[in-house]
């Protein structure tokens, strides 16, 4: 960062940016060495530039039209999969809009030439807020094990641990742990075999207690007041997801 000022210009530049986005039903979502700050780094900026993630494949000319209403505010290039923005011209930092396609449960880069492609993949029915520079950033639903699965131990500093070859742990995209309530034998059944659509390994526990926040943790619709919305993913929003994407499923 060139000044403090520079700083709060470009942090106020990142935050319309994704407004912008989001009021206009682009997803958007923080990512990259950005959300490392975030989380790893109590918020502070110590990344060359700030990187988002938008889903909009199918309107891809809506996210050009957005921007071309606001380009005299700034400048903006496409390259592959990626979008620069620059505030004004010869300005070296710079906001990057990664590409992301939906498959399934998950997000993935849409260029292939990028090393972390295959293991950009994060949850989406949920997202949450982050802190950088004092100014709140959407990001991802669990963000700290995104970013182990895209940069494997990312407390570390970055030439330990990019570029990343092998992926980092992507268990949780693998393996869910269903909660329900004891009266619900007559259905758990049906729900099982629909989220072994997306995870390989599925558990039921009864019991509510002691959650493991290592693993996704999906809930049935009768489970309400959990304390931690973070943790939380109501079995409704895959059938949604089914109905949405046409895909078959166990009606229970």
């Amino acid at each position: 960062m060139n000044t403090i000022s520079n700083k709060i210009i470009y942090i106020e530049f990142a935050k319309f940016i994704q407004n912008i986005l989001l009021e206009n039903n682009i997803e958007c979502y923080l990512i990259g060495g950005s959300l490392i700050n975030a989380v790893r780094d109590d918020g502070v900026l110590l990344s060359d530039d700030i990187d988002f993630a938008i889903v909009n494949e199918e309107n891809l000319d809506k996210v050009f039209k957005i921007l071309n209403e606001n380009a005299p505010t700034f400048i903006w290039t496409m390259n592959d999969s990626v979008i620069s923005i620059y505030l004004y011209e010869g300005m070296k930092l710079k906001i990057d809009l990664f590409l992301f396609v939906k498959r399934n449960l998950n997000y993935y880069l849409k260029s292939y030439t990028w090393l972390n492609e295959k293991i950009y993949g994060f949850q989406t029915f949920k997202k949450t807020k982050v802190i950088l520079e004092n100014k709140e950033f959407y990001t991802i639903f669990r963000p700290d094990i995104f970013l182990k699965i895209v940069y494997g131990d990312y407390s570390k500093p970055k030439k330990d641990y990019y570029p990343n070859t092998q992926g980092g742990d992507t268990q949780h995209v693998k393996e869910c742990i269903f909660y329900t309530s004891v009266c619900n034998y007559d259905k758990v059944d049906f729900q099982v075999e629909n989220l072994k659509l997306f995870f390989q390994i599925v558990s039921v526990k009864r019991n509510y207690e002691n959650i493991d926040d290592k693993k996704i943790n999906i809930f049935d619709s009768s489970r309400i007041n959990i304390d931690d919305t973070s943790k939380v993913l109501i079995y409704k929003d895959f059938i949604n997801y089914y109905v949405k994407n046409n895909i078959k499923y166990f009606d229970v």
